[in-house]
């Protein structure tokens, strides 16, 4: 082990050796190497060895308006790397800085050094922020930060924890202690977390393992509080709130019944018991029979203990309750199961392998690899990345099966064609209701996946579409008679030009529409507006992003042919800048996507004359590189990242929200 001490003149050469081995460009110079051995506000610590000879540094900084020290450089000789002297000087700047009452220690470090970012990671350091072009060569830095160590080794334990387990009583952390050790969680009681807030600084996830079967009872307020202390609790208030009163989820039990009825084993289905209680950890369960039901339970309600009561009735059995249960209700001989799935879902929660530690929010993109004409391609994947990147958000692409890990993000951005009847719709709901900002959100996926609503919206707003009529089995005869042809039927829920059939006429009317009605009480019967191309204006927050010509497949009247079997069917694309387009057709868009909401649109326009028509309005709409980036490039990705950011601060309580655009 090194000797750590105060510098003195006779170290100034072999620290300028070290200086000149360990950086390229910004080096310490003799000079003020100097003036640190001399200044009250510095403090030059080094690594000396048996000979008494430097074989490294640390330079802090004190300011004392400052509610931090900062660490100014670091620097080990090379021959002497990677045997402990860098964290030992880390360990003495750490105790100098609580020695003289500062709370925090902060540095700088190149963003482009990845190894030595890794090292304050691993030593507590946490990315706060990127600092542009602060180098001398121009390169990036990345801002980290620590809480200081005091007296109890406290701060330095927080700032490693990153996840809090709150039990009921004290008695209750023991069987979890161990568990708490290895898996680096903080253990705290309710009335530690409740009346301490300094005791969960630095924690951005609560496991509330507290009673909260009562109304403003301790686990309650638990999650409550984590609410308002912008710290993701599991469960969440609102998954508190709906499972303490039954008639919150009752209309959930029939659906969780069928997932078991045909699976019940017989000797517990014929047997004399008439009820069974199985209980969930994370939405696990030991019964195989019984997995689907647990997961499906946890999805509704995600909570770290569940209780699902089935009981046998005259028809069979049901489910009768779903409850949560506290780490107090378990028995002894559960308590290494309960560990085990605590374990995992701390494990993926933190995601080890794919996780940038410095990253400051983690981003959640569903994708389909199966999906046949997805809305975003890889290469646009990779840019979406790349542009979270800059603004310090973690991306990871999920898929349909992922709904368990939405919780585990701060945002999520649903890159697959969404619809009410599926899991896109699903994956939106679950993340709202973990009060996580989703783009699509779920109300722009029902309002923009109906038709129906779309031509209303527009009609209330004064904007202009092609004339349509709404069609049901009891006139659609009578429209027949009126309208002109050709014109266009339209099934409400269709997207990529399905479910749109151009009609020549009243013969070919009536069977189209008669085959359509047994499907859907109502279908759409719209002018046909025939153009060479469909304008698409992008819009998110109700603010323009890109402006495209989609330009009609080849001898077909929609962009895309579905009729064609070959793999490319659809028309060519043509972007230009949003101030190029005609301000008629960016000004109906914008109008027309704040009937859907604040969220990322793509409405279609046709431009007849002076009159822009609005088409449809798609949430999830196309984001293809070399397409809708083509004009803006990477500046597009960025401006989503951006109010992904802001939202996530804005939902963390850590940003006020944006005023909406009152022009637009």
């Amino acid at each position: 082990m090194s000797t750590i001490r105060s510098a003195r003149l006779a170290d100034l050469p072999a620290l300028e050796s070290i200086e000149a081995d360990s950086f390229n460009h910004d080096r310490l110079s003799r000079r003020s190497m100097r003036k640190a051995l001399r200044s009250d506000r510095q403090l030059l610590l080094v690594a000396a060895d048996e000979a008494d000879i430097a074989q490294g540094y640390a330079l802090l900084h004190f300011r004392s308006d400052a509610g931090h020290a900062r660490l100014y450089s670091l620097a080990v000789a090379r021959q002497r790397r990677g045997g402990g002297i860098g964290r030992e000087l880390l360990a003495a700047a750490d105790a100098e800085a609580a020695r003289r009452g500062y709370k925090r220690l902060r540095l700088e470090v190149r963003r482009d050094d990845a190894a030595t970012v890794n090292f304050y990671l691993r030593n507590g350091y946490a990315a706060n922020r990127v600092l542009a072009s602060y180098y001398a060569d121009g390169a990036d830095a990345m801002r980290m930060e620590k809480a200081v160590v005091n007296g109890s080794g406290l701060a330095s334990i927080r700032s490693q924890n990153s996840i809090a387990v709150i039990v009921g009583r004290i008695q209750d952390k023991k069987p979890l202690t161990e568990a708490a050790e290895t898996l680096n969680l903080r253990l705290l009681t309710a009335s530690e977390y409740l009346a301490q807030p300094s005791a969960s600084e630095g924690v951005r996830q609560i496991v509330n393992l507290c009673p909260v079967d009562e109304y403003l009872s301790q686990g309650y307020y638990i999650s409550l509080l984590a609410r308002a202390r912008a710290q993701r609790s599991m469960p969440n208030i609102d998954t508190v709130t709906g499972l303490i009163w039954k008639k919150l989820y009752r209309d959930y039990l029939g659906e969780l019944t069928e997932l078991v009825r045909k699976r019940i084993p017989a000797p517990i289905r014929d047997g004399e018991n008439s009820e069974l209680a199985i209980q969930v950890y994370f939405g696990q369960t030991e019964l195989e029979w019984a997995r689907r039901m647990a997961a499906r339970a946890y999805r509704l309600f995600p909570a770290p203990i569940l209780e699902i009561m089935l009981r046998r009735r005259a028809r069979g059995w049901k489910t009768e309750y779903i409850w949560p249960l506290s780490s107090a209700s378990l028995a002894k001989p559960e308590f290494p199961r309960f560990i085990r799935a605590l374990g995992e879902y701390c494990q993926n929660r933190r995601n080890p392998v794919s996780r940038r530690k410095h990253a400051q929010f983690d981003l959640a993109i569903l994708v389909n690899p199966k999906e046949q004409f997805p809305p975003s391609d890889e290469a646009a994947l990779r840019l979406i990345s790349r542009a979270a990147e800059r603004q310090n958000l973690r991306t990871e692409m999920v898929g349909p099966k992922d709904l368990d890990k939405v919780t585990r993000f701060d945002a999520l951005f649903i890159r697959e064609t969404t619809n009410i009847d599926n899991h896109t719709f699903t994956f939106a709901r679950i993340a709202e209701a973990n009060g996580l900002p989703v783009i699509d959100d779920s109300v722009s996926i029902l309002r923009c996946s109906n038709k129906v609503f779309l031509r209303e919206a527009m009609v209330r707003a004064r904007i202009a579409t092609p004339a349509t009529e709404l069609l049901t089995k009891g006139n659609f005869q009578e429209v027949a008679l009126r309208i002109e042809y050709p014109c266009v039927l339209k099934i409400p829920d269709g997207s990529f030009s399905r479910g749109v059939f151009k009609i020549s006429d009243a013969h070919e009317f009536a069977a189209k529409a008669s085959e359509l009605l047994e499907d859907s009480a109502i279908i759409l019967a719209q002018e046909f507006l025939p153009t060479e191309f469909d304008w698409r204006i992008g819009v998110l927050d109700g603010k323009p992003l890109f402006a495209c010509k989609y330009h009609m497949a080849k001898g077909h009247w929609q962009v895309y042919n579905h009729a064609l079997k070959r793999k490319v069917n659809y028309g060519q694309s043509e972007t230009i800048l949003v101030e190029e387009a005609p301000a008629s057709i960016v000004k109906a868009a914008v109008r027309a996507s704040l009937q859907m909401g604040r969220g990322l649109y793509g409405v279609d326009l046709k431009e007849v004359g002076a009159t822009a028509y609005v088409i449809e309005v798609n949430d999830n709409p196309n984001l293809d590189a070399g397409t809708e980036d083509g004009r803006t490039g990477e500046a597009l990705y960025d401006a989503i990242i951006s109010v992904f950011r802001q939202r996530i601060l804005t939902a963390k309580g850590l940003a006020q929200p944006p005023q909406p655009n009152r022009a637009a």
